[in-house]
Formats: structure tokens, C-alpha cells, sequence
């Protein structure tokens, strides 16, 4: 009978891979991560820039949330090693954190003139924290999810540096 169960369990699991992609018992709540990569010049960490701002911008589109980084500062190491996102979604706290994959740093930063990713599963008319990762520290704010949603901040004012 546990044999019948676990082929039974087996092939349920299999009837979920499809060719859109590969079955996974974690829900995934970001897709279409994209980034333009480093802009060709680069600045050695010391002093501030006089380049154009750092915004973040929170959308709604078709039922998703459409979330961009303009003129985002990393460190140059991303040309070999790349950057990554993580999404994770708790109740109404979205986890959002985009970084440089592992790898020796460089001393000098890059502007990536836009990253974006879309936010999957979030409830239309609800009010949600955005806990997003920036300057290395999290920094949670809050917004409602409606047709209405298009937040734009400027990096420096959600920094925990400040």
C-alpha cells in the first residue's frame, strides 16, 4: 500500500512539470528579473557622486507589482559575477532584496541604469510593507496595492543611513 501511495505521490509531482518550467513546492513570487548591467563608466568608492538620482518606483500592472531601480550604484564586481533578486512574501511583509552575487569586490561602482522584476500574489486593496534591502540594511515602508499604485522614491530618502 506505501508503495501505491509513494508512486501515486510520484507521479502527481511529475503531472506538475510542465515545459513553462520546473515543478517547486516554494511559491515564487517574483519573475522577469531584469537589469541592464554596469554603464560603461566607473568611480572609485571614495567621495559622492553628482550622477542622477537612485529611484525606486513601486507600480501596479496588470494585477502585479512592478517594482524599478533607476541609476542603481553596485559595486563593479557585478560585471563578472552578476546580481541576483529574492522575493519572499510573509502575510502582508514583501521581502525584497536585490545584490551582487558572491565574488571578490571590486574597489569602484558601477551605475546599473535599471533594474526591475515583477512581484507575484499580492491581494488587490491591501496594505502591504515593503521591507527592501538597500545600503545594506533592510528598510521597511508601507503602501496599498490598488490600480492607483505608482510610488516613486528617491533611494537616499529610504536609506538607513540616513
Amino acid at each position: 500500500m506505501k508503495r501505491v501511495f509513494l508512486a501515486l505521490f510520484v507521479l502527481s509531482v511529475c503531472a506538475g512539470c510542465g515545459n513553462e518550467g520546473q515543478f517547486s513546492l516554494k511559491k515564487s513570487f517574483s519573475k522577469d528579473f531584469t537589469h541592464t548591467g554596469c554603464a560603461q563608466s566607473q568611480k572609485l568608492k571614495a567621495g559622492p557622486d553628482d550622477e542622477e538620482l537612485s529611484l525606486l518606483t513601486l507600480e501596479y500592472k496588470d494585477g502585479n507589482l512592478l517594482v524599478t531601480r533607476t541609476n542603481a550604484r553596485v559595486n563593479c564586481s557585478v560585471k563578472e559575477y552578476g546580481l541576483l533578486c529574492d522575493v519572499s512574501v510573509d502575510g502582508n511583509v514583501i521581502h525584497y532584496k536585490v545584490y551582487e552575487k558572491d565574488g571578490h569586490s571590486a574597489n569602484c561602482v558601477c551605475v546599473v541604469e535599471k533594474i526591475s522584476s515583477v512581484v507575484t500574489g499580492l491581494r488587490t486593496g491591501e496594505e502591504y510593507t515593503f521591507d527592501y534591502f538597500c545600503s545594506h540594511a533592510y528598510v521597511p515602508f508601507t503602501f496599498t496595492f490598488d490600480e492607483e499604485l505608482y510610488l516613486v522614491k528617491e533611494e537616499a530618502s529610504i536609506s538607513p543611513l540616513q
